[in-house]
């Protein structure tokens, strides 16, 4: 039989035709979440079966779970992607659990690769010692949404933490938070459009250096909060930062603590003790370079009477701030502080100037810079603000300087 070419053609070019619909039909299932259940349950038992010294490995490519990964008391075990960029797991449609990554065991590397869009934390690590988190991404691709999971990386309750040459955007809460845990370092990391960058909380002996916090809406938060298990955090070194333009609208759900931040902050310490912030930059916010405030500023119910809610023991200094051009923030209580106290006017450094006892000192400042001069108040807050004191040079004196964390 002979079949005319333009026949021939014609099919050819039809089955050309439904070849491409199909591959973009099956592009398309892809992009809309089509889970790749193969994957997750070779990797998950990897996870259950695994052995001391194991590695772990994530082939390059992008895939979707719609459940959580699970390691729990297996030590000394890696867990690694071909790389932040290369490997890329999505939890867009998530069914099961909260978090990307979720693990309670110790000696435990996590590295190379990316987490999207969990339900809610990136990656969780509880009543873990030995931790290292590096060159990891985390984000939420829909952008800043209230409904986003709280944080990107979420060790709790742990010792001896590293985070390092990660990245995270778009976290409801804190990008990397670490809570409760003891011999804290978070370096190297770019933290961005989250609510706060990195947030520090009730932990002993950490070391937050040499990050990038740019356009959350607050930078870096060094909190100690009541009601939890480690109380009392302290000792905490905050240096060598790049803390900039966190301006960023407040998407953080009604009721969290950090909800209370004003957009355009760059450094929180929130009765902070033995703090040491240092040879940062700190510029391009509208409201607040660093704020220094007791737990009573916010206002809260204090039922735990253990905690201790006044700072202590700080000591900031050589930092170089540069203010933004703007009106500070309105839509906090803190913000609208500042915009009564100060006349609209953005601050370099303000404390609270809420003290256990009159004659305590718990503040000193040091060769700290601003691109006019610096703009420095004890706000007098417990005396709604009548005796608001800018004389830098009343809180001038030398500090002490910490130790390094190391382990």
């Amino acid at each position: 039989m002979v079949i005319h070419a333009k026949y021939f053609f014609c099919g050819a070019f039809i089955f050309a035709l439904f070849a491409m619909f199909m591959g973009t039909s099956c592009n398309k299932a892809k992009e809309q979440g089509a889970t790749d259940d193969a994957l997750y349950k070779k990797i998950q038992t990897q996870l259950i079966q695994a052995k001391p010294g194991d590695i772990i490995d994530i082939p390059s490519g992008i895939f979707h779970f719609d459940k959580s990964l699970m390691l729990d008391k297996i030590p000394n075990i890696t867990i690694r992607g071909s790389g932040k960029d290369k490997t890329i797991l999505s939890f867009k449609n998530q069914i099961s659990g909260a978090e990307g990554i979720h693990v309670v065991a110790d000696n435990v590397t996590i590295e190379d690769l990316t987490i999207q869009d969990t339900k809610g934390d990136g990656i969780k690590l509880q009543h873990c010692d030995r931790i290292t988190l590096r060159n990891l991404n985390v984000t939420w691709t829909g952008g800043a949404d209230e409904k986003n999971g709280g944080y990107g990386y979420y060790p709790v309750e742990s010792k001896h933490v590293l985070i390092e040459k990660c990245e995270v955007s778009f976290a409801s809460d804190a990008g990397v938070y670490v809570g409760q845990s003891e011999n804290v370092i978070v370096r190297e990391c770019f933290v961005h459009e989250n609510v706060a960058g990195i947030e520090i909380e009730n932990c002993i002996n950490s070391d937050v250096y040499k990050n990038k916090a740019i356009g959350n809406t607050g930078g870096i938060l060094i909190f100690d909060m009541p009601d939890l298990k480690l109380k009392n955090g302290h000792t905490c070194r905050v240096f060598d930062n790049e803390i900039r333009n966190n301006n960023h609208a407040n998407f953080a759900p009604k009721g969290n603590i950090v909800a209370i931040t004003p957009p355009g902050t760059g450094v929180i310490l929130l009765a902070a003790k033995n703090t040491e912030v240092f040879n940062n930059k700190i510029t391009g916010h509208k409201t607040i370079g660093i704020a220094i405030a007791s737990f009573l500023l916010t206002g809260r119910e204090i039922k735990d009477t253990a905690y201790n809610p006044y700072c202590s023991k700080l000591y900031v200094h050589d930092n170089q701030l540069e203010r933004k051009t703007s009106i500070p923030d309105m839509s906090t209580d803190f913000g609208k502080m500042v915009n009564y106290v100060f006349s609209a006017s953005p601050q370099d450094i303000l404390f609270d100037g809420i003290l256990r006892k009159p004659e305590d000192k718990v503040l000193c400042l040091k060769n700290n810079t601003a691109k006019d001069a610096l703009r420095f108040a004890n706000v007098d807050a417990a005396n709604d603000f009548k005796s608001v004191i800018k004389e830098v040079s009343a809180y001038e004196c030398e500090g002490e300087a910490l130790s390094p964390v190391s382990f």
